[in-house]
């Protein structure tokens, strides 16, 4: 296990793309891990503190990590727990795994992800689950779950699936879903837009567009793009 410890506040963005996989290597190793503050490169032991405990594939990330990118990134096992909030991208591309974060969790958490699991304790910003622009998929497998409230754009372009969001979350929720299975507990915006296939469930108020039609179990379109999804008041 690895335990890793900001050494000061950060003025400028961290990209680290700190997985567990990094519990494999010895600490010289580990210390001189490449990362960067904001344009310029250095290595891990300059921000941050280090600690390991045996070989167990977990990284434990104490403190305020919201500047931090990255975390997580491609990661395939192992866990990462952390002790506050993080940056953006944390999961991106993840593909097995456990991430727990205890605080806040910025922009496009769990991007592109295909596989394993993310727990928000607190909220997320925006762009769950979607496909980075320009790519053709977003969310491919996996599962994320947000406690508390999330942002707009929630698993854009998903194929597979899960994102559970425990409170509300903003507009655009699906949009171009071709698959997969979004929950919302509380309320939302607009709902399900060129949504293909896939179902989105939601507890609280949201907005329909016309091209849906109503089913005995809920709405089905979008019918603009002779989509087959399902939209589901719970």
């Amino acid at each position: 296990m690895l335990v890793i410890k900001p050494k000061f506040d950060f003025e400028v963005s961290v990209e680290a793309e700190i997985t567990p996989e990094l519990v494999e290597k010895g600490l010289e190793e580990i210390k001189g891990f490449k990362i960067w503050y904001g344009k310029i490169e250095k290595r891990l032991e300059e921000l941050f503190e280090i600690r390991k405990e045996g070989d167990e594939k977990r990284i434990v990330l104490d403190g305020d990590f919201s500047r931090v990118k990255w975390i997580g990134m491609g990661m395939i096992e192992g866990e990462i727990i952390v002790k506050g909030s993080v940056g953006t991208n944390c999961g991106a591309f993840m593909k097995g795994g456990k991430i727990i974060i205890e605080g806040n969790a910025d922009d496009w958490l769990g991007g592109e992800m295909k596989g394993g699991e993310i727990v928000v304790k607190g909220n997320a910003r925006n762009l769950i689950g979607c496909a980075y622009y320009g790519n053709a998929s977003g969310m491919q497998g996996g599962k994320i779950i947000v406690e508390g409230n999330a942002g707009n754009y929630i698993g854009e372009k998903m194929t597979s699936g899960l994102i559970e969001i425990m409170g509300s979350a903003g507009d655009f929720i699906g949009t171009e879903m071709r698959g997969g299975e979004i929950i919302i507990h509380g309320d939302c915006g607009f709902v399900g837009g060129d949504m293909k296939a896939g179902t989105i469930k939601i507890g609280g108020s949201f907005d329909l567009l016309p091209s849906f039609k109503k089913s005995d179990e809920g709405w089905i379109g979008d019918l603009i793009v002779n989509g087959e999804g399902k939209i589901i008041k719970i």
